[in-house]
C-alpha cells in the first residue's frame, strides 16, 4: 500500500516538476536580451575590414584570379554570399524567439533562420546562405553558419572556399539599441587563421525596402 502510495505522489508530481522546468525555461529566455527590430549599421562596414587578410596560397590564388577579371564575380548575376550580405551597410529585420531567430535581409530580400540550441545537421546542402544554429553565451546571441557554397566576402574580391565557418556574436549595449556584431572569418582552406571583423548597429525607425538587383548576363562572359 504504501508503495503504491508513492506512485501516486509521484505520478502526481510528474504534471508540476514539467511546468515548472517549462516556466522556467520560459523565464531563461525572456531574460535575455530582445534583439527583435530593425537594424542599421553605424559608420560604414569598409572601415572595419583587415586589408589584408592571413591568406593560404590557395586563397591568394583565389583572389587573384578574382583580381585578373573582376567582372566574373557572382554579384553580377545578383549572386551574393553570407558575409557579404550580413556586413553590408543595410538594413536588416530580426524577430527572435524562443525557438529560433529569423533575420531578414534587405539585401537581395534574404532570408536566414538561425534555429536554437539545435545541432547542424551533418552534410548540409551547400547555399549562398548556409545553415545556421544559434545559442546563448550568457546575454550575448552566437549565431554559427556551415554549408556555404564558395563565394566573396566582400566586393573587394576577399574570396572563401566551400569549408567557411562563420560565428556571429551579438551583444547588446547599455542603451538597449545598439548592439555589436563580431564576425568570425574560419576558412583552413583560404586562410591560416581565423580573423574576425566588428561592425555597429543602431534600432532604426526605418523600414525595409525593396531591393532592386539587375543581373546582366553580359558581364563575365
Amino acid at each position: 500500500m504504501k508503495i503504491v502510495l508513492n506512485k501516486f505522489i509521484v505520478l502526481g508530481t510528474l504534471p508540476f516538476l514539467c511546468m515548472a522546468m517549462l516556466m522556467s525555461s520560459s523565464a531563461s529566455a525572456q531574460n535575455k536580451p530582445d534583439f527583435s527590430g530593425t537594424w542599421e549599421m553605424e559608420g560604414w562596414s569598409a572601415e572595419e575590414w583587415d586589408v589584408e587578410p592571413p591568406y593560404t596560397a590557395a586563397g591568394f590564388a583565389a583572389f587573384q584570379t578574382w583580381e585578373a577579371d573582376p567582372l566574373g564575380d557572382p554579384a553580377h548575376q545578383c549572386i551574393f554570399s553570407l558575409v557579404r550580405i550580413t556586413t553590408a551597410p543595410m538594413l536588416h529585420e530580426i524577430i527572435q524567439d524562443d525557438e529560433r531567430i529569423v533575420m531578414l535581409y534587405e539585401y537581395e530580400h534574404q532570408v536566414r533562420r538561425a534555429y536554437v540550441d539545435r545541432a547542424h545537421p551533418e552534410d548540409p546542402y551547400p547555399t549562398n546562405m548556409g545553415y545556421s544554429n544559434a545559442v546563448w553565451e550568457g546575454d550575448s546571441l552566437v549565431i554559427e553558419a556551415v554549408g556555404l557554397q564558395e563565394g566573396y566576402l566582400r566586393p573587394q574580391g576577399v574570396p572563401h572556399s566551400d569549408q567557411l565557418r562563420v560565428v556571429e556574436t551579438r551583444t547588446m549595449l547599455a542603451d538597449g539599441n545598439t548592439l555589436t556584431l563580431d564576425t568570425i572569418i574560419d576558412d583552413p582552406v583560404y586562410f591560416t587563421k581565423p580573423w574576425n571583423v566588428t561592425t555597429q548597429w543602431k534600432k532604426s525607425d526605418f523600414e525595409i525596402m525593396d531591393y532592386d538587383c539587375v543581373a546582366r548576363p553580359h558581364i563575365g562572359d
